[in-house]
């Protein structure tokens, strides 16, 4: 039998296994699961999004490979959109490529800086591509902690020292965070800032939650210098229109980081369909749809976290639509909600944050994610069953 690669071996299943296991022997039994595992939106894609792509079918039938940065009204309605979101003004010619959604992006992203035995900075709680796109690269990962009596932020004391003794390339950040939830302030972006400059040093902005807020409105790492050399944001249609199927998104940031990864996007794929560029565009146009999904998230945050709390849970729902929630041990607390409610054969899937380290896994192994996709009633219904059974 042929053996993967070293590399891939890195990233094998293995730490999800048990609550799959879990997941599978309770469905064996019966129960119904409430899923409130993966963080893919199930209410309905935008319906201008759904109109714009059924006319861009008709409209680019005969149009060929599309462009691989994108088509330019597509490029000109992001930058319309981050001059009034962000306040800040990108050039489409120069500062904004098309991407096939943020995933793809953020691990393609390393190979367009990173040399064989160059470091990338990251969380180490966080998205899994921020790593496997530094590995693939050849890269090595180096990483910040993140810590609840530092409300889940980079210590930029640790973060200094670590520059100044490793050839880091690229810090990756990302805020609202995923799976904790915070918000960074003004202050921690401006900091940032000031150290990349100082070593020398990229920024990737994972920027993906950016839209999906209670009251306060999160911030863009472009809002704070207009010198963007150093800097590359990343955003994504798919939590903020649900439009996970789509695989859309942009990157925005300095000319010549943009100029240099739209040439190895040439070398990776042949761009994003034209049709689908379309939808993006009538999406990134409409607020009205952003603000219907956020109000939406915000019951179900509500319903959720007064069930915690009720509990005596601590956690964390500041942005996004997680709530990061600290337990005992995230795989034992996730394997009996697999199997809570033993009458009517009803369980609660969640994600342990064990799976979510990419680093120092005992430090997340006291914390579990709810990402709040399930419906308002069954969510009503996990809320419920929270109260009645966790005692």
């Amino acid at each position: 039998m042929m053996e993967p690669s070293e590399k891939l071996k890195q990233f094998s299943t293995y730490a999800f296994a048990e609550v799959d296991k879990a997941k599978d022997e309770a469905k064996r039994k019966g129960f119904r699961i409430i899923d409130f595992g993966v963080g893919d939106p199930t209410d309905s894609l935008f319906e201008g999004a759904v109109k714009g792509l059924q006319e861009g079918v008709k409209k680019h039938a005969g149009s060929g490979y599309p462009s691989y940065i994108g088509m330019k009204e597509f490029r000109t309605a992001v930058s319309e959109w981050l001059r009034k979101r962000f306040g800040v003004d990108a050039n489409p010619e120069t500062q904004i490529t098309a991407t096939a959604g943020a995933k793809e992006a953020i691990f393609h992203f390393p190979f367009t800086f990173i040399d064989a035995g160059d470091a990338v900075l990251m969380p180490s709680i966080g998205y899994p591509p921020y790593k496997a796109g530094t590995v693939f690269a050849g890269g090595i990962p180096n990483y910040y902690e993140l810590k609840e009596e530092n409300n889940f932020l980079p210590d930029l004391n640790e973060v200094e020292k670590i520059l100044k003794s490793n050839k880091i390339k690229i810090i990756w950040m990302n805020y609202p965070h995923n799976p904790t939830t915070v918000m960074a302030n003004k202050k921690f972006f401006k900091s940032i800032l000031e150290l990349a400059k100082k070593y020398n040093v990229i920024i990737a902005s994972d920027e993906a939650y950016t839209e999906m807020y209670d009251k306060e409105k999160p911030h863009s790492i472009l809002e704070f210098t207009d010198d963007w050399d150093n800097i590359i944001a990343f955003h994504s249609l798919s939590k903020r229109s649900n439009a996970t199927g789509l695989r859309i998104g942009f990157a925005a940031g300095g000319e010549n980081i943009i100029k240099n990864y739209r040439i190895l996007r040439t070398q990776i794929d042949s761009g994003v369909a034209n049709a689908v560029q379309e939808a993006a565009i009538a999406a990134w146009k409409d607020e009205k749809h952003v603000e219907n999904m956020r109000q939406a998230y915000n019951k179900r945050r509500e319903i959720m976290t007064n069930a915690l709390k009720n509990m005596g849970i601590k956690y964390w729902a500041e942005a996004t639509f997680y709530i990061w929630a600290k337990v005992s041990n995230s795989i034992e607390f996730s394997k009996k909600l697999l199997q809570l409610d033993q009458k009517r054969r009803i369980g609660i899937n969640i994600t342990p944050g064990r799976m979510l380290a990419l680093n120092n896994a005992e430090n997340a192994d006291k914390y579990v994610r709810f990402a709040l996709v399930p419906s308002l009633e069954d969510t009503k219904l996990a809320a419920d069953l929270i109260r009645e059974h966790l005692v």
